[in-house]
């Protein structure tokens, strides 16, 4: 079976774009996805940033309009969204749940959470709300997060994305081999996965 590789952070509407296709895609393909979190702004305060404060109108309007667009074969609205989280703890949160064999569980409930329900997925407690939800101990995962447990994990994905010259998220690979990466659209995944799966 083949098996994709996806750099991602939970803050990128993009990212959240290429969770869609994928869950998608599932539905007719059979493939496995390795997410592989990459923490792009760390320097984002801990209560996150209204997108409003990132942008002039002008260009979150036309952002928001692109990403819309490129959502519409999945019915997803990233462009509605208004809040950058900092991400770091549900970063950290989708190791702990890659331990206990939750991880696809993890992203998907992170992602609902941010983008369809517009919750802050920087604060602890809607985390811990998350693991209940899809399974996992709120209090191991509380104890992991107060101690930073995952840190080094999170500081070795920014090394191998910089050692790699990675540029942009997502960044798809395949075997070692980038196959996507950055703004993309549902048909973009579908001709990838398409081909993978016909040669694999």
């Amino acid at each position: 079976m083949p098996s994709i590789k996806i750099v991602f952070d939970f803050c990128c509407p993009y990212c959240y774009l290429a969770w869609g296709f994928v869950r998608k895609l599932q539905q007719d393909f059979t493939f496995d996805v390795e997410w592989m979190s990459w923490e792009i702004h760390p320097e984002f305060p801990l209560e996150g940033l209204s997108l409003a404060e990132l942008m002039p109108a002008d260009d979150l309007e036309e952002s928001r309009s692109r990403l819309n667009a490129l959502g519409g074969p999945v019915k997803l609205t990233p462009g509605d969204n208004s809040f950058a989280p900092n991400t770091r703890l549900a970063l950290q949160g989708l190791e702990f749940a890659k331990e206990h064999g939750k991880d696809q569980e993890w992203v998907d409930a992170v992602y609902k959470s941010h983008f369809a329900e517009g919750k802050n997925i920087g604060e602890m407690m809607i985390l811990l709300d998350i693991a209940e939800r899809i399974g996992l101990s709120a209090d191991k995962l509380r104890r992991a997060l107060a101690a930073n447990q995952y840190k080094d994990i999170l500081l070795s994905h920014d090394q191998i994305c910089t050692q790699n010259q990675i540029e942009w998220v997502p960044t798809v690979f395949f075997n070692d081999k980038k196959i996507l990466e950055g703004v993309l659209s549902y048909e973009d995944f579908v001709e990838a996965i398409t081909t993978l799966t016909e040669v694999h």
